[in-house]
């Protein structure tokens, strides 16, 4: 006999997990699921656990830390939304992307703030080499900052992160 994915709900039991197919099944047959490439707050909140050591076999993480990029200059006469850099552990191709993103955003509000590139870029001059590396030194910094305030609140030991990231159980 086969299940048909059309019955009726029954009413939902405390601490139970139900699972749907669109297509029939047959009785006692055996239905895998598979929990894909999710970070950890999406485990977390669709099936109540999150694991220490969340990366596919290509060592990417599908957890992501999202950036708060500083706000475009008010000169704008373009509304921008702020937005973020999703940062993430993993192979370059992964990791590089938002963090140069997140760069060219603090490029943009350094080079915002700092009166010798405005004023000679409204000149219709390209700065000086001293006043680019000032400007490159100030968005590093401003970086740096930003990633240091978002990520204070981790607490992980050196020795834990290094056993999650080599995929073994971090030490109690």
């Amino acid at each position: 006999r086969s299940i048909s994915p059309d019955l009726p709900r029954s009413p939902p039991i405390c601490g139970t997990f139900e699972m749907r197919s669109r297509l029939p099944l047959r009785a006692r047959s055996a239905v895998h699921e598979t929990y894909g490439a999710k970070g950890n707050a999406q485990l977390l909140n669709s099936y109540g656990f999150a694991l220490v050591a969340n990366f596919e076999p290509d060592r990417s993480s599908n957890d992501v830390r999202p950036l708060p990029l500083p706000a475009p200059r008010g000169d704008s006469l373009i509304y921008q939304p702020p937005s973020n850099a999703l940062l993430r552990i993993g192979p370059k191709c992964y990791s590089y992307p938002p963090l140069a993103a997140a760069l060219d955003a603090f490029r943009a509000a350094a080079a915002g703030a700092s009166s010798s590139v405005g004023a000679s870029s409204r000149a219709g001059r390209r700065p000086g080499l001293s006043a680019r590396l000032a400007l490159e030194e100030e968005a590093l910094r401003r970086l740096a900052a930003a990633l240091d305030a978002e990520l204070k609140g981790y607490s992980l030991s050196e020795e834990s992160a290094l056993a999650a990231l080599g995929g073994r159980a971090p030490p109690l």
